[in-house]
This record gives C-alpha cells, structure tokens and sequence, in this order.
C-alpha cells in the first residue's frame, strides 16, 4: 500500500514561489488502479514525480508498505525505484537506435545475465501482443500503439509491484487508447498496482478509483453519468 501524508511541493522562491502540491493526503492500496485527472499544469505530473521517488516534496512523507522514500538516501531511493517502481510516458522515451527487444531489457542490462534478459523480455512482449518479428526492429517502424506496448515492457522487465503512467494514452488515437488502456486493466488484474495521471475521463473511469488535482489540493473524484 502505498501513503502519502501532507505532501506539499513549490517551485521558485519567497515572493516568486508558486505552490504546486498543497497537503496532500492519498492512500493508493495494493492491486488497484488510482487516477489522477486534471487540467494541463496542474501539478499532475510532479505529484507523480513525488510519489515516484524522482522529485523531493517540501515537507510530507511517500510511504511503500511503511518505507518512507525520502528517508532513504538517494542511491537506495534510486536501487527502490528500479526494482519496486515501471515508469510508463506519454512520449515513450524508446533509444531510437536500439531494436524493440533491447530497448526492453536495458533497464537490468547489468543486472542479470543477457541471455536469461532476452528471454525474459521475449515472454513479456509476447504477453501484451507485441509479435515476434516487430523483436528485432527500431522504433521508427512502429505505431504509437505498439511503442506504448514496447515501453510497458520495458516498465515490466524488473517485474515492480508499481507502475506508474504519466498520459499513457496522451499520444495515442482513439483505437489505440484502448488498446493500452485494456493492457492497464489486464496488469491491474494480474496484481499490479497502477498510479496514472490523464486528462482523459474515458480513461479514468476505468480506474477503482479518481481524484482530481485543483489549486494544488487533491479531492476525490465522483463519476456521474
């Protein structure tokens, strides 16, 4: 489970700060899909780089199973994050000259065996739906969909507890959208907790549960019909 307790963050300084994150306070429990929804600069994006481990809030705690991640120092947060934490983008920052297959194991490259690496990577492709002969290709000869399959895999490879997913669908169209958003619902019932952010309510009703991010302060979310 994961805790977040009065999370405030700001940028800028004195007179010129600008509070982005006001006492937050959100409890995201085990294999359950939370979104985040939002209009553009509203600080969803840094909640998420908070909850993370990739950006130190001001004042508050970020708690995985009663760890705080701020309490550990930055080269255990980092060895946390990679084992623990998927981080899934809108732009899926894919290495434009290395094939779907490597892109994919580079986040253990030098953690396991390369061998036991492609192999692991190949069962996780293949399990959300990328075939076998797109392994061997550049990124440039995918669609947007089949990029976002890719960098889940890659979120995947480390097998986390958590993926995390900024606008997974953002860049995606409408066909595609759902497409990946079924994949997130899959993960989500295989026992992966997802925390995603999006401005797409089509998306987020997918989710168990919403909050929506305003004026800094984080509140639940109701669905209506």
């Amino acid at each position: 489970m994961i805790t977040v307790e009065n999370l405030r963050k700001s940028f800028g300084r004195g007179t010129n700060a600008t509070e982005v994150l006001r006492d937050i306070d959100l409890t995201i429990p085990d294999g359950k899909w939370t979104a985040i929804v939002g209009p553009s600069g509203s600080g969803k994006s840094t909640l998420l780089n908070c909850l993370s481990g990739l950006l130190k809030p001001d004042f508050g705690h970020v708690n995985y199973d009663g760890k705080d991640l701020y309490r550990l120092k930055e080269k255990e947060r980092s060895h946390f994050r990679r084992k623990h934490i998927g981080f899934v983008f809108q732009d899926f920052k894919l290495l434009p000259y290395y094939s779907v297959i490597d892109n994919v194991i580079l986040p253990l490259l030098y953690d396991e065996a390369k061998q036991k690496l492609y192999e692991k990577a190949r069962q996780i492709l293949l399990h959300i739906g990328i075939h076998e002969q797109l392994f061997t290709r550049l990124p440039r000869s995918l669609s947007g969909g089949e990029k976002q399959r890719v960098a889940i895999a890659r979120a995947l490879i480390a097998d986390p507890d958590v993926l995390v997913c900024d606008e997974p669908t953002g860049n995606l169209d409408q066909d595609n959208r759902d497409i990946i958003t079924g994949l997130i619902d899959r993960l989500r019932n295989e026992g992966k907790t997802i925390v995603l952010v999006t401005h797409d309510m089509e998306v987020a009703k997918k989710a168990d549960d919403i909050y929506q991010l305003t004026s800094g302060s984080l509140v639940p979310y109701e669905v209506t019909a």
